[in-house]
C-alpha cells in the first residue's frame, strides 16, 4: 500500500471516530487525578511535530478518568489521538482537551522556587554584610597603627617611650589586619560559589513565572477495563498512548560523504538538523523525520469521493476541521511565544532561528512533493532535543554507495583541475537535497550541496583539487583581432589550453571548453577549430578526453570568428533583464548572455 493511501485510510480512520477522536462532551478535568507520562516517540516535519506520549494506568473494575496534564497550550485538539495496550484489555469512553493556565496548577512550585532563591539570596547578603565589617575593622586598625606611629617621636622626645609596648603593638595590629583580610578571602571565595547558583535559581523563578502565565493543555480520558484482570489483583496494567500535533519544530537534511582513494565506494552520511521550540524537550524518545506534510492529503483528487456520508459531514469536512484546528495552535503558540519573549533572553532569536529551518524545509520538501517523492526516516542513535531552539544534528541513514572517479578541468572558469565522484545511490532510502560537509583521506575539503537522488539514481559530488595537473589557457593575439566596420563588427579569437601532468602516473582528463552560440540571426560563429575535432553541444560546450602521460604536457587550440551588429552590446544592455532570481544561496551561479560574453571578449582584446 503506498503511504499516500495509507495517509487517506488514517483519516477515514479519524472520520469514523476511532479511538481518541475528541468528543463533542467535555470531561471535567477538575475530576481526574493527574499521571505521570513520559514522551515516548516523536516524529518531526517541517512544520510541526507529531507526539506520542505514554502513561502506565491500573485499571479496575469500574469506568475511571485520567488526566495528562501541563501540556503545550498549543497542542492541536482535533489531532489528540488515543490508544490502549494491550488493544483488549480497555474500551475509551471518552477524550477530551480543555485549555488551563499554568497558574493554576504551578503556585507550589513557584513557591518552592521563591524559597530556593531566597535562600541563596539571604547567604549572599549575610556575605556582603560581614564584608563590610571587616572592611571597617581592617579601616580603623589601619588608622590606630598609623596613629601610635605618629605618637613615637613625641615620646622619645620626653623620653617615656617603650619599645616593648610599642612591639607588642604592632603585631596585634598587623595578625588583626591579617585574620581579617583571610576572612574576606575565603568569604569572596564563598561569594564566588554562592552567585551561579543564585542566577540558576533566579532563572528557574523567571522561567516559573513566565510558564505560570501561560496556557497550558490537559487531555482526559475515560476508561473501562474490558480484559480481566491479572491473578488475584483487582486492576489490569495498562498502557495509555496519547498522541498530538504541535507547531514549533522543524528539520532539515545535512549531509558528510567521506571518500578514500583506492576505495570502491564512498561513505554517505546523512543528519537532520532538528531544532523545537514546542515546549517540551524529547529525552529518550524513538525519534523520525518525514519530508511529507500531514495535511498534503488535501491535494488528493480521490479524496472528495472518499465521502464517508454524502448527505452530512464528509472527509473534506474532517480534514477542514483538521486544517483550522492547526491554524488555531500556530496562533496561540505565536501568541504565547511573544510572551515568554518578553522575559527570557535571546528567546526572540530562537524563533526567528527556527523559523529560518522551517521556512527552507518547506520550500525544499514541498520541491519534493511536486516530483511526488516523500521520505521517511528514522533516527539511528537516541539523541535529547531541548525545547530551546538550538540545533541538534541526529544520524538517519549511512551507506556505503559505488562511484566512478574522474577529473575535470574547465580552463575557460578555473585553471584547477578538479576530482569529481560519480556516485550511485545504492542504497533503499533517498539522499535528501541539502548541505554537504566534504571529506576525502580523512580531511576536511570544502562544502557543497547535494541534489535529491533516489535510490538506483546517480548525483555527482566534488572530492577536491587535483593539485598535480598545472592548467593554462591564454589568448593567442598573434591570430586573435577585432575589426569594427560600421555597422558591423568582426572578431576573431583563439585560445592555447595547456594542461601538464606533474605526477609520475598517467591521468586522465575531461576537458570542456565553449563556443558562443549564436542566438540571433543577426549573429554569426564561423571558422570554428576545436581539440580532437569535438563538436559542440546545443549550448556549445566542448568536451573532450585527454589521458596525460607522466610529467608530460599537452597543448590544445581552440578558435573562432564572429561576425554581429556593432551596437549589439550596448542595445541588449539597455534591454530589461531576463535573467531568473537565484532561489537561495545553494542555487548555481546563472549562465553569461551572449553579449555579456562578446563583451568580455572584446576587452580581452
Amino acid at each position: 500500500m503506498s503511504r499516500r493511501n495509507q495517509w487517506l485510510l488514517g483519516l477515514l480512520w479519524i472520520a469514523v471516530g476511532a479511538t481518541g477522536l475528541v468528543a463533542p462532551q467535555a470531561i471535567q478535568a477538575a475530576e481526574a487525578p493527574a499521571v505521570a507520562s513520559r514522551i515516548s516517540a516523536v516524529t518531526v516535519f517541517a512544520d510541526r511535530a507529531q507526539v506520542t506520549r505514554v502513561a502506565l494506568l491500573q485499571l479496575g473494575a469500574a469506568p475511571e478518568r485520567f488526566a495528562l496534564t501541563r501540556l503545550p497550550g498549543w497542542i492541536d485538539a482535533e489531532s489528540v489521538r488515543v490508544a490502549v495496550d494491550p488493544p483488549g484489555a480497555a474500551q475509551i469512553l471518552d477524550v477530551a482537551v480543555q485549555p488551563a493556565f499554568a497558574a493554576e496548577v504551578a503556585e507550589e512550585s513557584v513557591r518552592k522556587a521563591q524559597q530556593n532563591w531566597q535562600e541563596v539570596s539571604d547567604q549572599v547578603v549575610e556575605i556582603a554584610d560581614e564584608e563590610r565589617t571587616l572592611r571597617d575593622e581592617i579601616t580603623r586598625l589601619e588608622a590606630l597603627r598609623s596613629l601610635s606611629i605618629d605618637k613615637v617621636p613625641r615620646e622619645l622626645a620626653v623620653g617615656e617611650a617603650r619599645v616593648k609596648n610599642l612591639s607588642e603593638t604592632m603585631t596585634y595590629i598587623t595578625d588583626a589586619i591579617r585574620q581579617d583580610r583571610k576572612q574576606l578571602r575565603e568569604l569572596a571565595k564563598k561569594r564566588r560559589e554562592l552567585e551561579p547558583v543564585l542566577a540558576q535559581r533566579a532563572a528557574e523563578l523567571s522561567e516559573l513565572q513566565v510558564r505560570a502565565q501561560l496556557q497550558t493543555s490537559t487531555v482526559t480520558v475515560e476508561l473501562r477495563r474490558t480484559g480481566k484482570a491479572d491473578g488475584d489483583s483487582p486492576s489490569q496494567q495498562v498502557s495509555l498512548k496519547v498522541t498530538y500535533l504541535t507547531p514549533g519544530a522543524s528539520w532539515e537534511p545535512a549531509s558528510e560523504l567521506r571518500a578514500a582513494q583506492g576505495a570502491p565506494a564512498v561513505q554517505v552520511l546523512q543528519f537532520a538538523s532538528v531544532v523545537q521550540t514546542t515546549g517540551e524537550d524529547w529525552s529518550g524518545a524513538a525519534l523520525a523525520f518525514s519530508t511529507q506534510r500531514p495535511d498534503d492529503v488535501l491535494d488528493v483528487p480521490q479524496a472528495h469521493g472518499l465521502m464517508l456520508d454524502k448527505g452530512g459531514a464528509g472527509l473534506h469536512d474532517v480534514v477542514g476541521r483538521m486544517t483550522e484546528s492547526f491554524s488555531r495552535a500556530q496562533t496561540v503558540y505565536a501568541s504565547q511565544n511573544q510572551q515568554m519573549a518578553k522575559n527570557r533572553k535571546n528567546w526572540d532569536a530562537s524563533l526567528a532561528r527556527q523559523n529560518d529551518v522551517q521556512q527552507r524545509a518547506l520550500q525544499s520538501f514541498t520541491r519534493l512533493t511536486q516530483r511526488g517523492t516523500t521520505a521517511h526516516f528514522a533516527a539511528l542513535a537516541e539523541r535529547t532535543v531541548r525545547s530551546d531552539g538550538k540545533s541538534v544534528r541526529v544520524p538517519i541513514a549511512i551507506g556505503d554507495f559505488p562511484y566512478k572517479s574522474k577529473i575535470v578541468a574547465v580552463p575557460e572558469v578555473s585553471l584547477n583541475a578538479v576530482r569529481v565522484a560519480e556516485v550511485v545511490n545504492g542504497g533503499q532510502t533517498p539522499v535528501l537535497p541539502g548541505p554537504a560537509a566534504l571529506f576525502s583521506e580523512g580531511a576536511f575539503i570544502g562544502a557543497g550541496e547535494l541534489d535529491f537522488a533516489a535510490p538506483g539514481e546517480s548525483f555527482s559530488v566534488f572530492l577536491g583539487v587535483h593539485d598535480r595537473i598545472k592548467l593554462e589557457r591564454t589568448l593567442d593575439k598573434k591570430v586573435s583581432s577585432l575589426r569594427r566596420g560600421g555597422r558591423r563588427t568582426e572578431m576573431t579569437l583563439a585560445f592555447i589550453v595547456t594542461a601538464e601532468n606533474l605526477s609520475n602516473q598517467p591521468v586522465t582528463l575531461e576537458m570542456s571548453e565553449r563556443i558562443p552560440v549564436a542566438q540571433t540571426e543577426d549573429i554569426e560563429v564561423d571558422d570554428v577549430e576545436t581539440p580532437r575535432k569535438a563538436k559542440p553541444d546545443s549550448q556549445g560546450v566542448v568536451r573532450w578526453t585527454e589521458t596525460l602521460p607522466p610529467k608530460a604536457k599537452v597543448t590544445w587550440r581552440l578558435s573562432y570568428s564572429l561576425d554581429y551588429p556593432s551596437d549589439f552590446v550596448e542595445r541588449r544592455r539597455s534591454m530589461p533583464s531576463q535573467r531568473a532570481p537565484q532561489q537561495g544561496p545553494g542555487a548555481p551561479a546563472p549562465k553569461r548572455s551572449l553579449h555579456e560574453q562578446i563583451d568580455m571578449l572584446e576587452k580581452s582584446l
